[in-house]
């Protein structure tokens, strides 16, 4: 089944927005460490240098098992700047729709209800969080997860075993992932399929055990506890992914165990440098995906959902969105000398170390393997606020009146002197 009209033209309308957004994002010099790793990983391994960058401090294959991101070296190698890596983020998240709205289709959902779902997960705080955040491994698993599901439903092995391996390249906790769906599989769809997804699983493993004993090197991983640290944040996360889907996975009744290990590693994790658990995080991404599939199936068992999932997903992303598309927010102030700046480094023979509240530097400079980023250190102040709520200083950076008196820039965010 294809996916519908109404879902083809959401996504490609969704791709231009957020692609001029991470762009207003990048150039207002506000993106993170983990944007510039990846320019900075591929752009070495185009040159020759490996996989080492200078926000890690050591290379990237010893931090998280993504081989499969080597595919991504000949475009950095044409194009090697952030721009390229964000460009493809969208893409990946955008075309996600597409496969989720194909996946309800194959379950047997209407063209209104494929529609309604591909549309809400393209609303969702969660996609859009993603598609507007850091680039990293998992922005490809909706996708993925999505294509391998139509695969799967269509009892195509070969099909199925592809996005598989793609995920099982993307870091090494989805080895567990595709092994607990691969288990499922056998037992209650189709055993050929299910176990070759757990042998392909288990051979990725083995294999990533092996490569580690080696190198002697360990991944980086958050701590995880046999109680719930901070359970109503997790709880508010858990709503805030449902409800753009009218919470249309409960519908499903025992068949949420599915995705017990999911939420596991989200809700039993031990504080990590940043809430994993929270709207947009890469962290989340496995989950967001098996949350729209849910959808999708439960939008063609109950095709009355459609309409509340939409409207549903109209005010998460009013209301809930958690990127500078809320409501009260404006994109970000671009300073052009301060770009220009950042931009020169790309060329400087000298090793230059930025100051980690100035990352947004080091990202658009990341291809020059001679710019670092200083180690993070928790008693360093001069960071900026973390959006633009300023209308005023919005538009006149735009020509559109003139540059509010009162008001002074910091990272792109419009402040009161």
């Amino acid at each position: 089944m294809r996916p519908t009209r109404a879902v083809v033209v959401a996504a490609a309308i969704f791709a231009l927005i957020y692609v001029a957004l991470d762009l207003n994002k990048l150039y207002a010099l506000r993106y993170g460490a983990d944007t510039g790793t990846f320019v900075q990983w591929l752009a070495g391994e185009a040159h020759g240098r490996g996989s080492w960058n200078g926000a890690e401090y050591r290379p990237h294959l010893q931090v998280h098992d993504s081989w499969v991101l080597l595919a991504l070296v000949p475009p950095i190698a044409l194009f090697p700047f952030a721009q390229t890596l964000l460009v493809v983020q969208v893409l990946a998240i955008a075309g996600a729709a597409l496969a989720i709205c194909a996946f309800a289709r194959a379950c047997g959902a209407s063209p209104r209800g494929a529609s309604a779902v591909g549309i809400a997960y393209l609303l969702s705080p969660s996609a859009q969080g993603i598609a507007y955040g850091n680039f990293l491994e998992n922005v490809f698993v909706p996708l993925l997860a999505a294509l391998g599901a139509i695969a799967v439903r269509r009892r195509a092995l070969v099909a199925s075993l592809i996005p598989a391996q793609l995920v099982l390249g993307l870091k090494e906790d989805q080895v567990l992932f595709i092994a607990w769906f691969g288990v499922a599989c056998a037992l209650w769809w189709d055993r050929r399929i299910g176990l070759a997804l757990v042998g392909l699983a288990a051979a990725n493993g083995i294999g990533f055990v092996i490569a580690e004993h080696l190198t002697n090197a360990h991944p980086s991983l958050p701590g995880y506890a046999l109680h719930v640290v901070d359970p109503l944040q997790k709880l508010a996360f858990f709503a805030a992914l449902l409800a753009p889907f009218a919470f249309a996975p409960l519908l499903l009744r025992y068949r949420l165990l599915l995705a017990a290990p999911l939420v596991a590693e989200l809700a039993f994790n031990r504080p990590w440098a940043y809430p994993i658990a929270r709207i947009g995080t890469h962290w989340t991404a496995p989950l967001v995906a098996a949350t729209a599939l849910a959808s999708a199936y439960a939008v063609a068992k109950y095709p009355r959902i459609a309409t509340p999932m939409l409207a549903c997903a109209v005010l998460c992303a009013l209301f809930f969105n958690d990127t500078v598309l809320k409501i009260g927010r404006w994109p970000y102030v671009v300073d052009r000398s301060a770009y220009a700046a950042a931009a020169s480094l790309r060329d400087t023979q000298r090793e230059t170390v930025v100051r980690r509240p100035q990352e947004g530097a080091y990202v658009v400079a990341a291809s020059n393997p001679h710019v670092l980023l200083a180690k993070y250190d928790p008693t360093e102040t001069g960071y900026c606020p973390a959006y633009n709520k300023d209308a005023r200083a919005f538009f006149a950076s735009l020509g559109a009146g003139a540059w509010p008196s009162d008001i002074t820039l910091c990272g792109g965010v419009a402040v009161h002197r």
